[in-house]
């Protein structure tokens, strides 16, 4: 992951989807739904002109977008 990327992942020892920032400290937020992460994730991203990278829940990467 490179800085700046966001993650998009499923914490089962709180059971919300979070999303993480390469370089950043802690998560970035939590989500009940999986869609606001991945909204959250993307506007971070943005910001940072990375990569977003979305896991399911089993963590398997799922889904990939390059800026732009």
């Amino acid at each position: 992951m490179a800085e700046g990327d966001a993650r998009v992942t499923f914490r089962e020892d709180v059971e919300k989807w979070a999303v993480d920032v390469e370089g950043a400290a802690g998560a970035a937020s939590r989500h009940d739904k999986k869609a606001r992460a991945e909204r959250m994730a993307r506007a971070k991203a943005e910001e940072n002109g990375a990569e977003v990278i979305v896991h399911g829940k089993d963590g398997e990467v799922v889904e990939r977008r390059k800026p732009g």
